[in-house]
């Protein structure tokens, strides 16, 4: 029997929803979540939009915790798994509770030593009692993809036998600062790949996956919705914020978890794009995909205009997006697309797509010049 890394369990906190069944709906459905925040216009930010979820009660200093652990009880549920002692927790996120360095700024007697990235993996094996593996990986917008990845290699060489792993990140006022000043935030929305993009737009979340191998899901009745090939990593070493502007690296690491998979560049039937909307990134992405896919393009989708960019939860929210996809066959429209680019040359889908999809992947690139490709497959026969 097939022994490959499947998802079985997706949990997901999000400006499109709570679940993966809101969010998956809402975003069949075109909807956005962009808004403007009179307190973001209060504390003077240059830009007052962001994607930020919505009638989710938290702790401030806990709200990436709390956003983690919720979507980690849907996944849980979904799967039906009775979690093994020793199931490994495996979570990305770049600032951790950032909340709780504004408030030690600001004076609050808090150390914000106790809230970094590893706090909230630490949280999510604490509320299950695992003794297995906690890793926190904290590799900017590629965390949700490495940390699905380093799990995907723990479950292969037999360390454990299931795995929590995915990301979450709170809505952070300082990363608002930081990209504001570098001037990457969109003046309106983000718009992937779409010719009058200006930028990203500021997002949060959560997404968790439960991951086994498929015998033992089989074997306890489980629903396999996807499996997990291969992961792709690679650094530009170019610029701190700048990716090369070739794409050398993104097509290195999706070459590199194609390589590993022993799948070829033409069974690939879509490219769930990291497409940030910022000028240069989204053309260094688009040189990228056509470097490696150079007899055929396969059907290109991002979410990011829809729900925002959530740094180390990003990659995650949008391996889910692309998890669902693939068991339902269906690829979603990219919001805030609307032009093709001609300097790019690559249009991405503005419709919901019914289609075949054997193979898929799923890009993230970073600050750092960091790039993660995750391979995903069907398992429909």
């Amino acid at each position: 029997m097939n022994n490959s890394i499947v998802i079985t369990g997706i949990g997901v906190v999000s400006p499109l929803g709570i679940g993966m069944d809101m969010l998956w709906n809402n975003l069949l459905a075109g909807k956005t979540t962009l808004k403007h925040f009179a307190d973001l216009e209060a504390a003077g930010y240059r830009n007052t939009h962001a994607c930020r979820v919505q009638d989710f009660a938290a702790p401030p200093v806990h709200r990436g915790t709390y956003m983690a652990l919720d979507a980690t009880k849907q996944a849980i549920a979904q799967s039906r798994i009775q979690l093994p002692e020793n199931t490994g927790v495996f979570l990305g996120s770049t600032l951790g509770e950032s909340m709780a360095y504004e408030m030690a700024a600001e004076g609050a007697a808090i150390d914000p030593g106790q809230y970094n990235t590893f706090s909230i993996a630490k949280a999510i094996a604490g509320a299950y009692r695992l003794t297995g593996p906690v890793q926190a990986l904290s590799t900017a917008c590629t965390a949700g993809n490495y940390a699905v990845g380093m799990a995907m290699h723990a479950l292969q060489r037999g360390d454990i036998s299931v795995a929590i792993a995915g990301g979450a990140e709170p809505f952070s006022r300082i990363a608002m600062v930081g990209f504001s000043r570098s001037r990457a935030m969109a003046s309106d929305a983000c718009k992937p790949f779409d010719a009058q993009r200006s930028g990203m737009i500021l997002g949060e979340g959560a997404a968790i996956f439960i991951l086994e191998r498929m015998n033992d899901a089989v074997q306890r009745g489980a629903t396999p919705l996807a499996k997990v090939y291969a992961l792709g990593l690679s650094c530009d070493a170019y610029h701190p914020t700048s990716p090369h502007p070739d794409g050398r690296g993104l097509s290195r690491a999706m070459m590199a978890a194609l390589q590993q998979a022993g799948i070829s560049k033409d069974e690939v039937d879509w490219v769930n794009i990291h497409g940030s909307g910022t000028k240069v990134s989204d053309t260094a992405e688009a040189l990228a995909l056509k470097s490696v896919f150079t007899t055929g393009m396969p059907v290109l989708s991002g979410s990011k205009g829809a729900i925002g960019h959530a740094l180390g939860a990003a990659s995650a929210l949008e391996l889910a997006i692309c998890a669902q996809g693939i068991a339902t066959q269906t690829i979603p429209p990219t919001a805030g697309f609307t032009v093709q680019d001609t300097a790019i040359g690559l249009g991405c889908t503005t419709a919901v797509v019914q289609k075949k999809i054997r193979i898929a992947i799923n890009n993230a690139s970073a600050f750092g010049g960091l790039n993660a490709s995750l391979v995903l497959g069907s398992c429909l026969s």
